[in-house]
């Protein structure tokens, strides 16, 4: 993927700090695929801020459309909470229904995350 712009902002939360080489818009192109359809081309965008309360936590939200005619695929929104000992929580909802809380663990040196699934829980059953 390529970032399209990073944004900046004077009040970081120290432990925000080591990931916020994320905060910014960015963006890409896939091909997906399923055993049961065709596979297919898409777009996707994922925006990372800092909110303006200063709290430690980066506001994420993430789509996808399709190329060939611009319909929306997916999207889905939640919070990366940070934790100043290396670790990470992450909550998603998506529009589908689902929410996931995701933890893991972040090393600021090499640029690496890794999350794992906690949870998923699907409210429309």
């Amino acid at each position: 993927m390529d970032k399209e712009k990073k944004e900046e902002s004077s009040a970081i939360h120290p432990a925000v700090a080591p990931l916020s080489y994320l905060l910014g818009t960015w963006k890409g192109e896939g091909e997906g695929g399923y055993p049961t359809i065709n596979s297919f081309r898409y777009g996707e965008e994922l925006h990372f801020s800092h909110p303006a309360s200063g709290k430690p936590v980066i506001a994420y939200s993430h789509k996808t459309w399709k190329l060939d005619s611009g319909q929306p695929m997916h999207s889905e929104s939640g919070y990366w909470r940070p934790k100043p000992d290396g670790s990470l929580e992450v909550v998603i909802a998506q529009s589908t229904g689902l929410a996931e809380v995701l933890n893991g663990t972040y090393s600021a040196e090499d640029n690496v995350i890794k999350l794992h699934s906690q949870v998923v829980a699907n409210a429309s059953k």
